[in-house]
């Protein structure tokens, strides 16, 4: 029990911790400045998001490689978790800058899919500890290539951060052969940048090996029809110019913007290439003081989605950090939650206004039609009889989960309270097997799902 409370400790402080990063890097950004004669303030928001993001990635590198640098050395189940943990979040956080990062040519699938996998095999040796097996031969030995590859990615990522000092480097100019970043990111596909193939039961395991965006339809939008498209989703606005900043090609193409605003504020937007979908934006905006309520907060973040053509969403999950409302929305038809259809938002409880927006599993995920159709073979009764009185049942209700390699499984979410501590338990519902179960930490800034 006193290292189920360590690691809850410390997952907590972890993430206030990254929280504190993300904060640093965006204000090193800033305080960098993009000072470029002859720059329009479109252009130079856009750097200062892209340096941002940078800076975050290196951030989430370094300590990934500190943490597998260590677990050469500690030997108790306690610490190794710690530091499972650490990675785990640290390679989310860098997958999540790599998206944003995402522009002109370069192809990031690869590094996104080595931060995947980094976060799911951190995940797969925490499960382990907590069911007390020991790490084999081969687990070390994919510890110690992991490691290597993070040290190697963070090497070249911090030597680059030399190079826009010295040099001047500017992500909005720089694409092409003679890239600093993109010898970086080519460097995990072209086997520069060594890692282990990975095998193992994680929840999501590889899931975007070779994604197809199953809900984007209709015909391919111009970069004007694209353009006039964004300045819709930021109908909240007063936008008074939208500048062209790449097109990014992955999995699906899509045309990034920079924006201004009558009031000064900045911020970037992407829209999809086919069907003109509005994939992601960010604005910054001061947060004073709280004028809406969390509820109001999770009112908004469900009409924004529906009035920008994505039906059927409801809040799964929310947290409020000072005055800003951070909220996951699934899909949800008949009563049963998609959770790989999901989309995430941020809202300011100051103007009650979206400030961003983030649709990729949606549009990657979203294939639903009344053809679509589940077996089930126990009942909601039979799911609730598997437990005992200590786990004391709030609500049962059936959702769609993820369950590795692109494919999903119909289960009963199963939630309730045992020991005062809240949990969410996933049984399969054709076979009754436990599927996946979610812990509930209470942190500062609201509840984290483990």
């Amino acid at each position: 029990m006193g290292n189920t409370n360590t690691s809850r400790k410390k997952f907590v402080i972890v993430s206030v911790i990254c929280a504190l990063l993300a904060i640093a890097a965006t204000a090193l950004a800033v305080m960098l400045g993009i000072y470029v004669a002859k720059e329009d303030d479109a252009r130079v928001a856009a750097e200062n998001s892209y340096r941002a993001a940078y800076f975050k990635l290196l951030d989430s590198m370094l300590d990934i490689e500190t943490d597998l640098s260590k677990m050469k050395v500690v030997s108790t189940g306690a610490m190794q978790s710690e530091l499972m943990l650490d990675t785990a979040i640290n390679a989310e956080l860098a997958g999540q800058s790599l998206n944003a990062l995402a522009q002109g040519d370069y192809q990031l699938e690869p590094t996104i899919k080595f931060c995947n996998q980094l976060q799911d095999f951190a995940k797969y040796i925490v499960k382990k500890i907590d069911l007390d097996q020991p790490l084999t031969d081969a687990d070390r030995e994919s510890l110690d290539e992991l490691h290597d590859a993070a040290l190697e990615l963070g090497r070249r990522l911090n030597a680059m951060s030399d190079n826009m000092r010295e040099d001047g480097y500017y992500f909005v100019e720089a694409v092409g052969e003679d890239d600093p970043f993109l010898d970086i990111v080519s460097g995990v596909e072209d086997s520069a940048i060594r890692y282990p193939s990975l095998i193992y039961d994680g929840p999501f395991s590889d899931g975007l090996d070779d994604p197809e965006p199953h809900a984007l339809d209709g015909d391919e939008v111009t970069e004007a029809q694209a353009a006039a498209k964004a300045k819709e989703y930021l109908n909240e606005y007063e936008v008074i110019d939208v500048a062209f900043s790449a097109e990014v090609n992955g999995w699906f193409d899509s045309y990034m913007f920079a924006f201004t605003t009558k009031d000064g504020k900045s911020g970037s937007v992407q829209i999809s290439k086919q069907g003109g979908r509005l994939v992601m934006f960010d604005v910054y905006e001061e947060m004073v003081m709280p004028t809406f309520s969390k509820d109001e907060g999770l009112a908004v973040a469900e009409r924004y989605c529906r009035d920008h053509g994505y039906d059927g969403m409801n809040a799964v999950w929310s947290t409020v950090s000072d005055s800003e409302l951070f909220v996951n929305l699934c899909y949800e038809r008949d009563g049963v939650v998609f959770y790989p259809d999901m989309i995430k938002l941020k809202v300011s409880l100051q103007t009650g206004k979206v400030i961003g927006f983030e649709a990729l599993q949606y549009i990657y995920n979203h294939e639903r039609d009344d053809e679509v159709d589940y077996t089930v073979e126990i009942t909601e009764e039979e799911a609730r009889a598997a437990y005992n009185s200590d786990f004391e049942i709030k609500n049962v209700r059936l959702a769609v989960i993820p369950t590795g390699g692109g494919k999903e499984r119909l289960c009963y979410e199963v939630y309730g309270v045992c020991d005062g501590d809240k949990y969410f338990v996933y049984v399969d519902a054709e076979t009754g097997q436990e599927q996946e179960v979610m812990q509930v930490i209470d942190g500062d800034d609201g509840e984290l799902l483990m």
